[in-house]
């Protein structure tokens, strides 16, 4: 299957997911119901704060904007970002962004060690996700991002050195589901 197509249906599975986790925030991937990482192997629980930019229209007004239900967010995340081996995530969360739930999200393991780490993010959606790897000095006018995904996926490495992993999300457009993977690279 060409690469353009495995987004088109990771794409449609991380909405279905994000829309059934709008009416609670952001859910795991697999999560629980506070929406910490319960995903297979040992993991330490991501540890998201959510700021919603514009708080109008509430949950239900934002599950209809998004490319997928809710509740088919998690199995869309679960497919596009699939478990890798090697060593087990510190971080796995999913949901939705936009203007009706929330368009910046912090996600962080504050109990993992600093050092070099795998990231995957993937989005379903019109609307672009930012993503940053340190906390903008100014939240109304950040810098540019570290890294940006539009309905793909997208992986990265980085140092999280002197700190735990810690990335903020943003949204820029359209409503969009996404998925955050974060693992410790091993030699």
């Amino acid at each position: 299957m060409p690469a353009r197509s495995r987004s088109r249906v990771l794409a449609v599975l991380v909405i279905g997911v994000v829309v059934a986790g709008a009416a609670s925030g952001c859910t795991g991937v697999p999560g629980d119901a506070d929406g910490h990482s319960t995903g297979a192997g040992p993991s330490v629980a991501a540890s998201p704060t959510a700021e919603s930019e514009t708080p109008s229209g509430g949950a239900e007004a934002g599950s209809d904007a998004l490319p997928l239900p809710r509740d088919e967010i998690p199995d869309w995340a679960a497919t596009a970002l699939p478990p890798q081996g090697g060593a087990p995530r510190v971080i796995a969360q999913s949901g939705g962004l936009g203007p009706s739930t929330s368009t910046r999200l912090t996600v962080s393991a504050p109990e993992a060690p600093a050092g070099r780490y795998a990231v995957d993010v993937a989005c379903l959606g019109a609307g672009t996700v930012t993503v940053h790897l340190t906390e903008p000095e100014d939240a109304a006018s950040p810098d540019a991002p570290d890294a940006t995904c539009s309905d793909e996926t997208i992986s990265f490495e980085y140092d999280s050195s002197p700190d735990a992993p810690r990335l903020s999300l943003g949204l820029v457009g359209d409503p969009t589901v996404y998925a955050v993977a974060v693992a410790p690279v091993t030699d």
